[in-house]
Order: structure tokens, then sequence, then C-alpha cells
């Protein structure tokens, strides 16, 4: 890699292959691609999503390529809808939702002849740039054009008349190659790293549905659980914790985004240590149930449900089972509540447990918590190489 010290005098990139030299040029997306958004076709005609052909919504665009849809539709659907039929190699971009995070900049490229929604745009080259090198080139400034220039209140969409004034610079195509090749080697590991943690999810699933799906030895959680109600009263400054469906036990800082919520006095707060578990009756229907497993203690709002196990029960085998299906099913059964759903403390003992011996809760906890920790050390890697793919992109492209 040859560094440019004069990005400022021409137009290249920081960082560019030795063998290249010169500046790129500058055109508009409206001169060098065609621009086309689709359509839904109406469902209350159950034969138009009864085809083979795919149909491409804004949410599917999360891999770099795209071979399946969700929703298939008919040659008769795609004819009577005005449906193109998109050829392989077209760059499809998400242009409705974009006050969404995880919506802005999501894009991918088809592997199949496809159709669209009206919710994307599809780009097909027709002078000098290739798809694959747009692609790239988005990756980079997607997520800042759907800040910069979205439009709408309630939901923020891309316009084709905005889309076909933005610029684009480009090498020649020699040096769109090269970039493409190293690009896509990068995103291979990507893939093959998401797949590792995909294969490594559904196993943990599978351990869980075996072992929390079955009927013997049940034992009522009213027998096993006990009610933690100590309060802040001595007012220590103990951390505000909050519970996350994603990562458990959090300061309620980051769940609020720097944001204080807590009230000054957190004298009535309850107070969480080591081996206890605590929820929101209000949000444990989203997944929001966590065992501290932290050394020290921390304080929740006076709202949480906060208990612990009897001697039979091990924690880490009952956290396990707050993440199965059993217990989604279980739990919903007890939701109360008209405007908003909870499940108070005796309807959560009034669930029953499949109870094993101490010594098989302790090899499901230990089996299942290696394969979590395996799962983080993957995601790290993932995250490593995409700062690595994000960093090559702000260097290589303009």
């Amino acid at each position: 890699m040859a560094n440019n010290n004069n990005k400022d005098k021409c137009n290249v990139p920081h960082l560019r292959f030795p063998e290249f030299s010169g500046e790129w040029k500058k055109s508009s997306i409206r001169e060098q691609f065609e621009l086309y958004s689709g359509n839904t076709p109406s469902r209350m005609n159950k034969n138009q999503f009864d085809g083979s052909i795919n149909w491409i919504t804004s949410g599917e665009l999360k891999e770099h390529y795209i071979s399946d849809t969700k929703e298939k539709i008919s040659e008769e659907a795609a004819k009577n809808n005005s449906l193109k039929l998109l050829p392989v190699g077209t760059f499809v971009i998400a242009i409705y939702g974009l006050e969404a995070n995880g919506v802005r900049g999501t894009c991918s490229i088809t592997t199949r002849e496809s159709t669209i929604s009206q919710a994307c745009m599809a780009f097909t080259s027709k002078m000098d740039i290739q798809n694959e090198f747009l692609y790239s080139w988005y990756k980079k400034h997607g997520n800042i054009i759907g800040i910069k220039y979205a439009q709408g209140t309630k939901q923020q969409n891309l316009s084709y008349d905005i889309i076909e004034r933005f610029n684009i610079s480009y090498p020649c195509m020699e040096e769109q190659k090269k970039l493409i090749r190293f690009i896509s080697l990068i995103d291979q590991r990507i893939a093959t790293q998401n797949k590792i943690i995909e294969d490594l999810k559904k196993l943990k699933s599978a351990i869980i549905y075996r072992c929390y799906s079955s009927r013997t030895n049940m034992v009522s959680l009213y027998d096993l659980l006990k009610q933690c109600s100590e309060r802040n009263r001595s007012g220590l400054d103990l951390q505000v914790l909050s519970v996350s469906n994603k990562y458990g036990f959090i300061a309620q800082s980051d769940q609020f985004e720097d944001r204080e919520v807590a009230s000054d006095d957190t004298s009535n707060y309850k107070v969480v240590e080591k081996g206890m578990f605590a929820y929101n009756p209000a949000r444990i229907n989203v997944g929001s149930i966590a065992l501290y497993e932290k050394d020290g203690k921390g304080i929740v709002s006076p709202m949480y449900v906060c208990f612990t196990t009897e001697q039979l029960l091990l924690p880490g085998y009952l956290k396990h089972y707050f993440a199965s299906q059993t217990f989604r099913q279980e739990m919903y059964k007890r939701l109360e509540g008209s405007v908003r759903l909870c499940l108070t403390f005796e309807g959560l003992c009034n669930i029953e447990i499949s109870l094993p011996s101490i010594e098989r809760q302790e090899n499901i906890s230990k089996y299942l918590s290696t394969i979590e920790n395996k799962v983080s050390l993957e995601e790290c890697v993932l995250s490593q190489y995409q700062q690595q793919r994000s960093y090559l992109l702000s260097q290589m492209f303009i």
C-alpha cells in the first residue's frame, strides 16, 4: 500500500496500491447508473405471492450478497405490477425507514434474478463503475447519506431525485477490480465469522430446547425461589444498574445513553449482589431478566423484582432456562395488565420447571456457559474484522 500525503491537493484516496497513480474521475450517480424502485403486489390476490421470483424488501439487505428472499412472487404478479426483473449483480439499497439505526446504509448485491419492493432502490451500471465498487463506496457513505439527506417526519426516506445527484469518485477499471478483490477477501472473512457465530447460537438453542423442554421431575418455582427486598437504606454509593435483554446487567447510564434517570435519593433502590436475579415486570416479555454474576453489589430501581434460588436449584441452570422457548411460552400465559403486560413474582412462581440432580444442573450450566463464552470470543473477532473493513473503506475510497 502507498500513502498519499497530498490528498487535499488531488482527487485520490489516502491509501492506494503502488502500481496505480493519477487522479480518480468524478461523476454523478445519474450519469453512471440506471435507478429503479419497485412496489408491492396486492395481497388480496394470494396467487401473486405464490411464485418462485425473489421479491426483496429493505429488511433483507443485511449481507453482501442476497440469493433468497422470505417472500416470492409469481410471473403474473411481476407483469401485472410492472415489476422489473433485475439481473444478477444488481446493487440494491434500502430507501425507506432510514430513521432507524441498522437500516441506514444497508445494501446487497443480487446473485439471482430478483424484483424489489418500493422500500428499495436498484442500481445497474451503464458506464464506467462496477456495481461491486459502488457497493463498497456505499458501505462507506451510506449511513451519513441517510442521516443528512433522508426526508420525512415519522418515516425518513431517500428519493430518486436525491440519490441521482450524488457524485462518486472512481478509478480506472483495473484499479476498481483490484480494490473489489481486496475488499472481498475481508468480506469473506466476515461472512465466515458470522456463520461460526450463527452455528454456535443454533447449537446453544438446540441444547437448551433438549434440556428444558423435558416434563420429567417438574417442580414449581414457588418452592425454589425466594424474593429479595433489601433496600439501600444506608445510602451507599453503589452503581445504579438496569437489565438489558441483550447484555443482562448494565450500568443505567449505558442503557440511557449517558443520561442519569435514577433519583438523587437512592435509599429506596433494591440491592443486588452475586447470585441474585432481577427483572422489570413490564419488560420481561422482551427478555429483560438476568443473573448478577459480578462480585460486589449494585442497586436497581424499586420497580424491579429481585430474587435468589433455594439450594435445590442452581442459579446458572435457571439462567439458561430463562433463555428457553419453554420459559417464554409459560411466561406469556401469565402476563397480566391491559395497557402494559407485566409478570408478577407470584406469576413467575406459578411456573413449573424440570429439575434434574444438582450434578446434572451443573453440567448443563457449564456446557451452555462455555458456548456463550465462545460466542463472545467469536463476536470480538468479528468486530475486529468489521473495524478493519471500515478503516480500509475510509482510506481506500473517496
